[in-house]
Formats: C-alpha cells, structure tokens, sequence
C-alpha cells in the first residue's frame, strides 16, 4: 500500500521547530565558546551534527539540514583556526566532510524510519476502523436473523 501523507508524520507546528533550533544553535554556541579554544578546535563541528540528529528524530530531515548547515558554517568561522575566518584547508575539508557525511547519513535514516513508523500507525488506524466497520455490519447481520426466526 502506497501512502502519500507519510512526509507528513511530525505534529509539531512551524513555530516549535523554528524555536527549537533557534535556542539550541544559541545554548550550543555558548557552551562550545564557555569551554575553551583547546575543546572546541579538536571537536567544532561534532555537538551541531549531535543536536541535529536529535532535531531529525523530533522534527524531521529539512530543520536538521538547516541546522547542521547552520552549525557547519558557524563553527568553521568561529571554532576551527584560523579563529573569526573562512580559510578551508585540505584537513580541514576532510574533517568537515566527514562529519557531514556522517551526520547527513543519520537524519536521512532516521527520517525514513520515522517515516515507516507513522506508515505503519496509518496502517494499524486503517486496519482498526475496518475491523470495526466489519464486526459492527457482523451484528446488524446476526440482529436481522434473530428477527426473522
């Protein structure tokens, strides 16, 4: 069976997410500038791609995208020296694309299964409301034959 609302399996509105990914870029950002330049340059971009994997399971594939993407140009400008430019050398390209990769790789499976998830509760609703549409028909069927007899 092919269901065509399955992209559609997150309940939380436009404004919820927008909020979400707002404060948590905010608290990160923060935190990672608290902690010192010797954590954050080993580390710049792996707690955004983390924060975006949670925002795939709860918000789906396009505001963890923004968000990695977010994270991924905020944190090469201000966490990978040299500090407060865009110099992109060669380490730095393999780090980052790993990352990306790694991080992309997550919240494209997790919005399928989250995807297959919600499918399989539409299917389980389908299969509930047919049953009982079913038994309900099985009764008035048994009351019309005990009338007759």
């Amino acid at each position: 069976m092919n269901l065509k609302n399955a992209k559609k399996w997150c309940q939380y509105p436009i404004w919820a997410i927008s909020t979400y990914i707002l404060i948590s870029f905010t608290l990160l950002s923060v935190f990672l500038h608290m902690t010192g330049e010797s954590f954050y340059s080993e580390n710049p971009y792996k707690f955004y791609y983390l924060v975006g994997i949670f925002g795939a399971f709860y918000f789906g594939f396009w505001p963890a995208l923004v968000f990695i993407i977010m994270g991924t140009l905020y944190a090469n400008f201000w966490f990978v020296p040299p500090f407060g430019k865009f110099i992109f050398s060669y380490h730095d390209f393999q780090v980052w694309l790993l990352n990306f990769l790694l991080g992309f790789t997550c919240i494209v499976l997790i919005e399928y299964l989250q995807r297959e998830r919600y499918k399989t509760k539409l299917l389980l609703f389908v299969s509930e409301s047919r049953y009982l549409i079913l038994l309900h028909r099985d009764n008035d069927l048994m009351n019309v034959l005990k009338k007759e007899k």
